[in-house]
């Protein structure tokens, strides 16, 4: 069953617009985000697709956008990141703090997040809620591609919040979301050239992973012990 459950998510994240324009590609090459936006039918926020290029292998890519416990420390507004629970290898529950925008407060939120081998050149991972204060319902998926020596990052989410609220906030949630892609390319880059000791650790948790280990475990365990204290 649980298995079931895992593929209808993965079906359910295919997009309409689940691939860029031949005609935007100058665009990502130029080193310019490309956005598209699909209205979702009583939905204040639409999904979104983004795609850009990341100076770096798809590999090192996946593994700074899924350093689950580094993610607090380079996506912009996040307070906390802190995976609690391995569910298999490859999936992982994550507890979350996101400081939203005025009039609303801040959301506490617990993601679920896997991630796949397509072959050496190509990765996906996705997400879903698990529970929310904010939200009542999130789905998403990003693909990291090898394109000329560089990956091409697609990114596809669909945040359906609960507040009548966040119609006031659109514009502001979907700058915000462009930022957090574009801290993704910054801290990814970053980290290749300036932190080897850091990339290797998260490259190691996603090769780990795809090989049947725990590999969040010691990190989950010591952020139990410190919750404790």
């Amino acid at each position: 069953m649980k298995i079931f459950l895992t593929l209808c998510l993965f079906i359910n994240l295919t997009f309409a617009q689940d691939s860029i324009k031949n005609e935007d590609l100058p665009k990502v090459e130029a080193g310019k985000q490309v956005i598209y936006k699909e209205n979702v039918n009583a939905s204040p926020w639409p999904k979104l697709h983004i795609y850009q290029l990341i100076d770096a292998t798809p590999l090192e890519s996946l593994a700074i956008f899924l350093a689950l416990d580094h993610q607090k420390n380079y996506l912009p507004n996040l307070l906390k990141s802190d995976p609690v629970k391995h569910m298999s290898p490859t999936q992982v529950y994550t507890k979350y703090e996101l400081e939203l925008p005025w009039p609303l407060s801040n959301s506490h939120y617990t993601h679920a997040s896997d991630f796949k081998k397509v072959n050496d050149n190509e990765f996906e991972a996705s997400w879903w809620m698990v529970t929310s204060e904010s939200a009542e319902s999130v789905n998403g998926s990003a693909s990291f591609k090898q394109y000329k020596g560089k990956t091409l990052m697609g990114y596809h989410s669909f945040v359906k919040p609960k507040s009548f609220l966040a119609g006031l906030v659109k514009s502001s949630m979907i700058e915000d979301t462009l930022a957090s892609i574009k801290s993704v390319q910054t801290e990814t880059q970053r980290v290749k050239k300036e932190d080897q000791k850091l990339l290797k650790k998260y490259t190691d948790i996603i090769t780990d992973s795809l090989n049947g280990k725990n590999a969040y475990q010691e990190i989950i365990q010591s952020l139990s012990s410190e919750q404790r204290k």
